[in-house]
């Protein structure tokens, strides 16, 4: 289950639209003024570009300005006092849209939006008076339009940004058959190329918006009960990975056996006497079990197929079992290098990655609310014949008490951390559902990020039901794609467990 997260969220429209005739106003004496021709077509497309949108704003509010208080002086001169009063009407408006942009750009927007509202319904009431049916009905067309466009700023949503991209193809069409019939080939082609445009984004909304839909289906939430036999698996948490720009990375919760007894003496899952306490006898003196061996070959499965291998809950023993299993190309970075109960640690491939220790840190302070809570933050380069940005990989097991606002200290941190130049992965277990995280990352200041759950991975204690709590943020990365189940783990049962939590049992 993945997709860009917060395609159309309020103030953060999927395109830019305004009416750029409202700014620059072309009297008929000056209609083949080539210059502020070519501007008009152009600016559409310019707008295309997203980083331009402030200061396209900027200019053509103070070009609005100018236009509306010209045309203010030029009705004064005239007497005509209903004219005036419209003029200074929109002159008012136009510099609070102006103001508004300079201070905070979406409320400028929304305010030129507006304004385009009323323009168009002055037109409107003129056709209406002198009988231009046609004419009418392309400003009728034009307000629909931009009401929906306002709508979306306000409060966002795929399905309105489709509608809207829908109806400002179908606005640029009429328009462009309308310069057709003037003889304006320029302005023609160029609403008709804005329509095609506009078409792709709204086939791409689209796509996203279907991609919702089976990302909404796929987690509702499911009960699963108490599993116990029928759970084969050697960890309460299911792996997942992603392939990010060329890079393939895994993440798991092993289970650490000192949290042993939430299955077995508490039961707190429904997973006692399944594969995760059957496998619990221990085989060396140092601790190491069973279940650790199973696991050690499962993440050696791993290594085959990925090129990075993020694990939490790892105890000591399972780790010295695990370095002996280590390819030479390969090489573990743990989160201290001092004997811990339980830790993070992030395995990875020699011949495709270098690792930085010095652009790398172990934080003990980005959870305020839960003191010396550690977050391993991992930095590598490309080696070899791999070409691409670098990638740091933050492992965290995020502290599972919804009453603490942790997911957003874990945002907060990762905010901090992310630069233009790098792609940012953070996964581990995050202890929240998909939803959870979403807002968190949100309201910390992302804008644009994919946020992978690629299956559930997990049983809540208390409602007994499935839920996926094991994600992989990716933020600066130009492709990536959930890893199929193949892909993460080859032998074991990982396919059958899914279909449990996908209520298979029942």
């Amino acid at each position: 289950m993945t997709a860009v997260v917060n395609p159309v969220r309020p103030f953060n429209p999927p395109y830019y639209h305004r009416e750029y005739s409202n700014d620059i106003d072309i009297p008929q004496e000056e209609s083949e003024n080539i210059y502020k021709r070519v501007t008009l077509v152009a600016l559409p497309f310019l707008s295309l570009y997203k980083p331009l949108s402030f200061p396209i704003s900027l200019g053509m509010g103070a070009t609005r300005v100018y236009t509306s208080v010209s045309q203010l002086f030029s009705n004064i001169q005239s007497g005509d006092a209903r004219k005036i009063a419209f003029d200074v009407l929109q002159t008012t408006i136009a510099v609070i849209a102006l103001a508004s942009t300079i201070f905070a750009h979406p409320m400028g927007m929304i305010v030129t939006t507006a304004q385009d509202i009323i323009f168009e319904l002055s037109d409107l009431v003129q056709s209406l008076q002198k009988g231009e049916s046609e004419a009418s009905l392309v400003a009728l067309t034009k307000i629909i339009n931009n009401l929906f466009y306002l709508a979306l700023m306000c409060r966002g949503g795929l399905e309105l940004s489709i509608v809207s991209l829908a109806l400002q193809a179908i606005t640029l069409l009429i328009s462009s058959r309308d310069e057709f019939k003037k003889g304006h080939s320029l302005e023609a082609c160029g609403n008709l190329l804005m329509a095609a445009v506009r078409v792709h984004h709204g086939y791409s909304q689209f796509k996203l918006l279907q991609r919702q839909w089976e990302i909404e289906e796929a987690v509702k939430r499911i009960i699963v009960g108490e599993l116990h036999e029928k759970w084969q698996f050697p960890s309460d948490h299911l792996p997942v990975g992603i392939e990010v720009d060329g890079v393939k990375i895994i993440s798991w919760n092993v289970l650490n056996n000192a949290y042993m007894e939430w299955v077995t003496t508490k039961d707190s899952q429904g997973l006692n006497r399944s594969m995760i306490s059957d496998l619990d006898k221990v085989v060396q003196p140092n601790g190491l079990t069973q279940r650790d061996l199973i696991v050690v070959d499962m993440v050696a499965s791993m290594m085959n197929s990925g090129q990075v291998v993020a694990l939490q809950e790892c105890g000591d023993p399972f780790l010295k079992a695990l370095q002996e299993r280590l390819p030479s190309h390969w090489q573990m970075v743990k989160s201290f290098e001092t004997r811990k109960i339980d830790q993070d640690v992030i395995l990875f491939d020699k011949s495709k990655l270098a690792y930085h220790p010095d652009k790398s840190e172990v934080t003990r302070d980005s959870y305020p609310s839960v003191p010396k809570r550690p977050i391993q933050n991992a930095f590598f380069s490309r080696v070899g014949e791999e070409r691409g940005r670098d990638v740091r990989i933050v492992n965290a097991h995020i502290p599972g008490d919804p009453n603490l606002p942790v997911r957003e200290e874990f945002a907060k941190y990762i905010h901090s951390i992310q630069r233009a130049d790098q792609v940012t992965v953070a996964l581990g277990d995050n202890n929240f559902e998909r939803d959870e995280m979403i807002l968190a990352y949100e309201r910390m200041g992302f804008s644009e990020f994919s946020l992978h759950s690629p299956w559930k991975t997990n049983i809540d204690p208390y409602g007994k039901h499935s839920k996926a709590i094991d994600h992989l943020f990716v933020a600066g990365g130009a492709f990536s794609r959930d890893l199929t189940v193949d892909e993460v783990l080859q032998n074991g049962n990982l396919r059958e467990t899914i279909a449990l939590l996908n209520g298979a049992a029942q």
